[in-house]
């Protein structure tokens, strides 16, 4: 009967402790549980951000597409009126004497104020005349064979080249030496 007893008690202790382990485990289950739900809803919250930027950002791409010439159309847009204002001034002209040193000076405003909008947005021309020809900035259209200049350098210009940002947009259309 002591054995009983001692083997009653000993199934209680060990019933306990496995009562005491299981509530451990289903408390560490739930903390489990709400920190899983806690992950799960910054997961989501994350990807709704991701979700909004990419969103944003492609509206952001779309405007800079649509938009990013309007600074360099409101400066072309001045010498349009530059223009507008010299047609004007010819056709009221009309009946009297035009001075042809008039005319080309307002030409030759209209011209210089249209490349400082163009250079104040990066373009600038590729400069040949003298210089060594580099096909990455000129495109040779004739050759001529002269002992006066040194091969290979450049003495006529047919069509200005331009660079763009560093990006070679256009090359200067030009005629070089030979020996």
């Amino acid at each position: 009967m002591i054995k009983e007893n001692e083997i009653a008690e000993n199934n209680e202790n060990i019933l306990a402790e496995l009562e005491e382990k299981i509530s451990e485990l289903e408390t560490r289950l739930s903390e489990s549980e709400l920190k899983l739900k806690e992950h799960y809803e910054r997961l989501l919250r994350s990807e709704a951000d991701f979700q909004n930027l990419k969103k944003r950002t492609e509206k952001e791409k779309e405007d800079t597409r649509k938009y990013a010439l309007q600074d360099i159309v409101v400066g072309i847009l001045n010498v349009l009126d530059h223009i507008e204002r010299g047609i004007q001034a010819y056709n009221d002209l009309e009946n009297e004497t035009l001075d042809k040193e008039e005319v080309l000076k307002g030409l030759e405003l209209i011209y210089k104020d249209l490349k400082e909008v163009l250079c104040a947005h990066g373009l600038c021309e590729i400069e040949c005349i003298g210089k060594e020809f580099d096909p990455y900035y000129h495109e040779a259209l004739a050759t001529i064979c002269s002992e006066e200049t040194e091969d290979n350098v450049i003495v006529e210009e047919f069509q200005k080249g331009y660079i763009l940002n560093d990006r070679v947009i256009r090359p200067s259309r030009v005629k070089i030496a030979k020996k």
